[in-house]
């Protein structure tokens, strides 16, 4: 009979070392120092969170060095690409997306971002092929850009691009949808909760109010506001946002003809 053998998961102390001491060895050009801000480091003096990564290699511990490149690898490509850096609100106003984030904490973030319902709000971020850069409070005083226009502008993007979306419904026993799953996996799955046209497009579907769940950026349940379809979903949610990575929330939120609102 063969052995079985047990991985173990570090520490997030002992992860943050770990990628220190294996990029370091990697890449050794790159520049790399500890943030000030919690669980991130310093690459090429760009500050990044390790907390997907890290959520990453608890799910397959056994990769953890791919996983940690490869998160290397597309933070550099990110920063490269960065004529972003200095590009005008015209050149950039195309690939401005709005982000369903966990409400900010103010002394861990610069992100531009208003609230949405409570424990949400929308962040703004550009779209590279394979990362995004989320928009900073100085980037829209340089373009001389107000929340709202920036809002609008993402909005539009978000629209734009899901013209062509196709979703996948699951009916109950008597032939009648009950849920409607989106998940492209293009990073804006779960900010499609604030189409527009979401409510009026689903509510013959699933009624008004409808229920929906955003456990992670890349996925959006949209289901019937009953307690019966609410205990079927209810532990999968809570079961994707305790395990995925990119996490949003696992709240039960209600789509309504006045927007989102909470359950």
């Amino acid at each position: 009979m063969g052995s079985c053998v047990v991985m173990s998961i570090p520490s997030r102390e002992q992860f943050l070392n770990d990628v220190f001491d294996h990029v370091g060895k990697k890449f050794p050009l790159v520049k790399l120092s500890r943030a000030r801000q919690a669980f991130s480091m310093r690459v090429n003096g760009h500050v990044a969170s390790l907390e997907n990564v890290y959520r990453l290699t608890q799910l397959h511990p056994e990769q953890k060095n791919h996983h940690v490149e490869r998160w290397v690898v597309e933070l550099l490509r990110a920063a490269e690409g960065l004529p972003d850096e200095n590009g005008s609100f015209g050149e950039m106003r195309d690939r401005i997306m709005p982000m369903i984030v966990p409400m900010p904490d103010d002394d861990r973030t610069r992100a531009v971002f208003q609230p949405l319902i409570d424990g949400l709000a929308v962040a703004y971020a550009v779209d590279h092929d394979r990362t995004i850069s989320y928009l900073t409070p100085q980037r829209l005083t340089d373009w001389g850009v107000g929340i709202d226009d920036l809002h609008k502008t993402a909005i539009k993007n978000l629209l734009r691009r899901s013209q062509t979306l196709s979703a996948q419904a699951a009916q109950d026993d008597g032939g009648e949808i009950y849920l409607v799953l989106l998940q492209t996996m293009d990073g804006y799955d779960a900010s499609r909760i604030l189409l527009p046209s979401l409510h009026d497009k689903l509510r013959g579907h699933l009624g008004s109010p409808f229920a929906a769940a955003i456990p992670n950026r890349d996925i959006l349940l949209c289901f019937r506001n009953n307690q019966q379809t609410i205990d079927r979903l209810q532990p999968q949610v809570q079961s994707d946002f305790r395990q995925m990575p990119h996490q949003v929330t696992d709240q039960i939120l209600l789509v309504t003809p006045d927007g989102l609102a909470p359950r």
